[in-house]
């Protein structure tokens, strides 16, 4: 015969339920806070995949903006500061050059140092861009710019590498940041942007439930030195190279 619960041992239980409905809901407002964080720093699924051309053929993203896995499968939140991923990396060998986005200038360049989490980067300003906003170039086998340097669009600046701390493989972590500086877990992080919204010429803020859903026409520059379409403002980062049939 099972015997009822004593008074005693009905305190317990209650204590243990409590116990577990409070771990719940610090768990559940801790994700919520981090969630709103991420939020407020720009960086969330935007919706936007890149519509390749037809006619070139580009580098490919390897890793998206606001993924929250690595090429592996593993979360991010497992190894990395962030659990989202805040830019969008091209795996791409060694020494491969990388060109600039949009016509700016180099703001920032910096070395590769023990413990430097983000390795060899260029940052270059677009004032003349919607948000004013900065590209960032990171990771970087070595420059071909410096500080201060004015840049045209598609103008070589520096080339693949895997400088930084951690970093496991060979390739350019694209950042776009805004002017605003974001409170994001224990650090601050600038204000980040999908480089495929940059790309769009449409910088309309994104709602981070509906998102945009949108095909985003790849811009680029050509082996020849051709931009298509010949009006682009953004490009991609690295030269596609385009049939000559």
């Amino acid at each position: 015969m099972v015997r009822p619960p004593t008074p005693s041992t009905r305190g317990i239980l209650a204590f243990a339920c409590l116990l577990v409905a409070m771990l719940w809901a610090r768990d559940s407002l801790g994700q919520d806070t981090a969630n709103e964080q991420y939020v407020a720093a720009g960086i969330y699924e935007t919706g936007l995949t890149a519509a390749l051309p037809e006619d070139a053929v580009c580098p490919e993203i390897a890793s998206g903006f606001a993924d929250a896995f690595n090429r592996s499968g593993r979360p991010r939140g497992a190894y990395a500061q962030w659990a989202l991923h805040a830019g969008t990396d091209f795996a791409l060998s060694d020494g491969t050059p990388i060109v600039a986005i949009a016509d700016g200038k180099v703001v920032a360049r910096g070395s590769d140092e023990p413990g430097s989490e983000p390795g060899n980067f260029v940052t270059i300003e677009h004032p003349h861009l919607p948000g004013a906003i900065s590209s960032n170039y990171v990771h970087l086998s070595a420059f071909n710019v410096d500080k201060g340097q004015s840049v045209k669009q598609g103008q070589v600046i520096g080339f693949v590498g895997r400088t930084g701390n951690g970093v496991t493989f060979s390739h350019l972590h694209l950042n776009i940041y805004g002017r605003q500086v974001v409170r994001v877990g224990k650090g601050r992080l600038r204000y980040r942007h999908d480089f495929l919204q940059v790309l769009s010429r449409d910088m309309t803020p994104i709602d981070p439930v509906k998102k945009r859903m949108q095909k985003v026409t790849v811009a680029y520059m050509d082996q020849y030195g051709r931009v298509h379409p010949a009006n682009a403002k953004v490009i991609w980062p690295f030269v596609c190279e385009r049939s000559t049939e």
